[in-house]
């Protein structure tokens, strides 16, 4: 688990327009965005990569980096979606999947719907999964569970803001899966949205409300 807001004051920075809720909806979008460029920076450390060797405007060789092998970028319906765009602005060869989720209540507690799925049917590099809230985590341990499905040999996770209840909950349930967010908030309410958190992060990207 890495916390980037622990490293890097400018994503406090991000968080404090983010989080207020007098943003609107254009510049939500903006700073989600760069949240997003911000995660494929940090998180890159886990990607796969190679040396290359490259000839400089003097005639010199250098010795850098290439990606390997580009990951597959997963976001989720519909909050991820400037979390997506930002991303792949960092990594422009990045393979781009989409999920959609819903949460069907039972007598027998809450499971997770995947009700529309974007994805390769092969994928054995690295995936990283987008969300901007890591709530209670079983959004995200059904989407980590489907890439594994298709057999990502390295899932990351990134999120904006993700709550303690959910870090432990996927810490259980997925103990090799590295978690990048900008914030850990400590609590969830009773609608199970984290608090102090940022509200609504689909209905303030989207500006849209569901029915």
């Amino acid at each position: 688990m890495r916390v980037i807001g622990d490293e890097v004051p400018y994503a406090k920075w991000l968080l404090a327009r983010l989080r207020n809720r007098s943003t609107s909806t254009e510049e939500f979008r903006v700073y989600m965005r760069e949240a997003g460029r911000l995660l494929a920076i940090y998180s890159s450390r886990e990607l796969e990569w190679a040396k290359v060797s490259v000839t400089t405007p003097l005639g010199a060789q250098a010795e850098e980096l290439e990606l390997a092998s580009p990951p597959l970028v997963v976001g989720v319906l519909g909050a991820a979606l400037p979390l997506v765009e930002g991303y792949a602005e960092v990594f422009p060869s990045s393979r781009i999947g989409l999920v959609a989720a819903r949460r069907l209540e039972s007598e027998g507690g809450v499971r997770v719907e995947l009700y529309y799925r974007r994805l390769p049917r092969v994928h054995t590099g690295s995936a990283v999964v987008l969300d901007p809230m890591l709530a209670t985590g079983k959004t995200i341990d059904r989407v980590i569970e489907e890439v594994k499905s298709i057999g990502a040999g390295k899932v990351i996770v990134g999120s904006v803001i993700a709550s303690r209840p959910g870090l432990s909950y996927i810490g259980r349930r997925h103990p090799d899966v590295t978690i990048y967010s900008l914030a850990v908030d400590p609590d969830l309410d009773s609608r199970f949205f984290i608090v102090p958190g940022l509200g609504d992060a689909g209905d303030r990207s989207l500006g849209v409300s569901p029915d």
